[in-house]
């Protein structure tokens, strides 16, 4: 009886010394993983931080070329471009300072977006009322990149045409996630554009947005009535994990 008891205590420090090493060798992987994770975040935050600030000094450099030039229309081009480069800067300065690397809060960005445009058109808020309803939603960099420069040029023609001569007015901007699309809407109640007009126009802007609206899988809806509301219909879109 004893023999065979110490045969069974010997088996169990046995185990028990093959489980503690075990234990050891998947406590020494999980640390090396842990802190190969942590190393890629933050090299993940440096690389959107890095990208932020190039396209920041793109932004610069634009911003600096376009006092140099005198030619009005030459200027608004350059302009044009600045904001672009600026609306994608946002979208790696909203990466680089959330928890998650992968997403971006639509709320959040067009919230900081729609201040930008606000300060480059010299555009009073006593002017021009904002009221935006945005759903909560984390979009891919994939998605967000074309849809944020969509939202640029939509807010930006907004604020630039739709209401001149300091004329007095409201913007519109709703985002809803229904079953697998999403709905964008962006609505004033300034001077208004044709349908007609906006399909006929070859202007690069316009250009820009058909083409991000085909790679969204996207219908676009445009109405002419107390003013011109742009509908949007997302079906090509990913969320962030």
């Amino acid at each position: 009886f004893f023999f065979i008891c110490g045969i069974g205590l010997g088996f169990i420090s046995l185990l028990s010394f093959f489980i503690f090493n075990l234990y050891r060798r998947v406590s020494k992987q999980n640390g090396l993983i842990s802190k190969a994770l942590q190393e890629k975040d933050i090299l993940l935050r440096e690389i959107h931080h890095r990208v932020k600030n190039n396209l920041q000094v793109i932004s610069s450099l634009l911003s600096l070329q376009s006092r140099q030039i005198d030619d009005t229309d030459i200027k608004k081009a350059i302009n044009k471009g600045r904001n672009r480069v600026r609306s994608m800067a946002l979208i790696h300065q909203n990466l680089y300072q959330q928890e998650n690397l992968t997403g971006v809060s639509v709320k959040v960005y067009l919230d900081n977006l729609v201040k930008e445009l606000f300060n480059t058109y010299n555009v009073e808020h006593d002017n021009v009322q904002l009221s935006l309803d945005i759903e909560d939603i984390k979009l891919d960099v994939d998605t967000m990149v074309p849809f944020g420069l969509i939202l640029n040029e939509f807010v930006s023609n907004c604020l630039k045409h739709a209401f001149p001569n300091s004329k007095r007015g409201k913007i519109n901007i709703q985002l809803k996630e229904k079953g697998d699309s999403l709905f964008l809407s962006i609505q004033d109640n300034g001077i208004g554009i044709k349908k007609e007009d906006f399909e006929k126009s070859s202007s690069f802007g316009n250009r820009l947005i058909k083409a991000f609206v085909n790679k969204l899988n996207a219908e676009m809806e445009v109405l002419n009535n107390d003013g011109t509301t742009i509908n949007l219909r997302i079906r090509d879109f990913k969320k962030s994990a």
